[in-house]
This record gives structure tokens, C-alpha cells and sequence, in this order.
């Protein structure tokens, strides 16, 4: 069972790309669909639901394209979780206005309780790495796997 559905994956890949082209320069959608396996159309969503949240923007014109709107290490994996999901939860379907119910029969509450520590833990794994923490981890892969690293 995946926590990460494809939209979700999709946008994180595409932010980490982004991360990693020289800040001055803008990549097309295309580009990054073909360097990470996305397909087209599916991720011009993706980008424009990460641009309406102010994590990327678009240049216009000539070698126009995208580019991420902050530093790498300023934008999280909550921020992009919230720009494409439009919610904070990716695994308890309870929300923080919707009070638990302890007259609730069977354990129904414990389960309910377990949920929310659950997803406490995934929030606050979510909203302590970065985009940069991502970009480092490929970046040491790539160079653990390189006979030159670093290059």
C-alpha cells in the first residue's frame, strides 16, 4: 500500500529536478517529463498546481519554462504535499475540526486515536525535509555510484 499516489510522487520528482537545474535557468515542462518519466500533459497540472502555490514560477519567452520560486531548502515536502493533495493528511481521513467521538461504539475511538498519531508522524516527517534534503540524498547516490564523484 503506497501513502504516495502518482500525482504526489510526480510532483516531488518535478520539484527535485527543478532543484537541481542552475536557479538561472528555466526548464521546460517537457524537459523535465522526459528526464523523469512523467507524462506531458499530466504533469502540466502538477506544475501549475505547484505554481498557484507559490512554489514554483514560470518565465515566459524564449528559453522560458520553470523554475523553483524559493531555495530549495525553504520549500518542503508539506508545501508540496499541500499544493497538489490541497490537504495536510495523506493517511487519517479525520480532520482536525471534526472532534472524536468517545461515545463511539467499539474501539472505534482507539483506532481513530492511532490514526492521528500515525499521521502526526508523517506530518512532521513531511514538514522537516526539504527539497534540498531530497536533492542532496541524489546527489550522493549519484556519487557513490560514480567512479569520478563529484563530477
Amino acid at each position: 500500500m503506497s501513502f504516495f499516489n502518482s500525482k504526489l510522487r510526480y510532483a516531488i520528482c518535478a520539484a527535485i529536478d527543478l532543484a537541481m537545474q542552475p536557479s538561472h535557468d528555466a526548464c521546460q515542462s517537457r524537459e523535465i517529463a522526459v528526464r523523469q518519466g512523467i507524462p506531458g500533459p499530466y504533469l502540466d497540472q502538477i506544475l501549475a498546481a505547484l505554481k498557484g502555490a507559490g512554489l514554483i514560477r514560470s518565465v515566459r519567452g524564449a528559453g522560458g519554462g520553470y523554475n523553483l520560486a524559493r531555495p530549495a531548502d525553504k520549500i518542503t515536502i508539506a508545501d508540496i504535499v499541500r499544493a497538489v493533495l490541497r490537504t495536510d493528511r495523506l493517511f487519517s481521513s479525520f480532520s482536525e475540526e471534526e472532534p472524536p467521538d468517545l461515545n463511539a461504539p467499539g474501539v472505534t475511538w482507539i483506532v481513530r486515536d492511532f490514526e492521528e498519531q500515525i499521521e502526526g508522524l508523517i506530518s512532521s516527517r513531511l514538514a522537516s525535509t526539504t527539497v534540498a534534503d531530497l536533492v542532496n540524498r541524489k546527489v550522493e547516490l549519484d556519487d557513490s555510484l560514480s567512479y569520478m564523484p563529484g563530477i
